[in-house]
């Protein structure tokens, strides 16, 4: 076997370990959003705890960035002239959410924590339709 043929093999079967690396830390993003978005939930609209309220907003706006950079696994499903768009939709989901959460950080900091909490109500439909329409079954 040449040294040629040797890399090859060595580049195939590194794809997949690289393909889970990124599945592995989507996966870790979106834990991270699905309970920062739980504790969200519970303290909003508590004025007593607006600066760690704040906090968690930015550690969601982070997890939601990060995502964003990363490749959902169903993309391996799709075909490949269809992926594009495929990946542009999933970013603009990810965009979407971190706009929901600059909303809602914005009413924080301004005390209007009964409008944070409403803004935190369209948090729940982004997450439904990203989940049906990007997460592999």
């Amino acid at each position: 076997m040449t040294i040629r043929s040797l890399l090859f093999l060595a580049m195939l079967l590194a794809l997949p370990l690289s393909l889970m690396a990124q599945d592995s830390a989507l996966e870790g993003q979106m834990k991270i959003l699905a309970r920062g978005t739980k504790q969200l939930s519970l303290q909003v609209s508590d004025p007593a705890q607006q600066a760690g309220t704040i906090t968690l907003i930015e550690s969601l706006k982070k997890a939601s960035a990060e995502s964003k950079a990363l490749i959902p696994r169903k993309t391996a499903d799709i075909p490949a002239a269809d992926q594009p768009k495929f990946l542009a939709d999933y970013q603009q989901t990810m965009g979407e959410l971190t706009d929901s959460f600059n909303r809602i950080e914005e009413a924080v900091k301004a005390g209007e924590y009964d409008k944070a909490k409403s803004l935190l109500g369209a948090i729940k439909p982004i997450k439904q339709e990203g989940h049906k329409k990007f997460q592999k079954d």
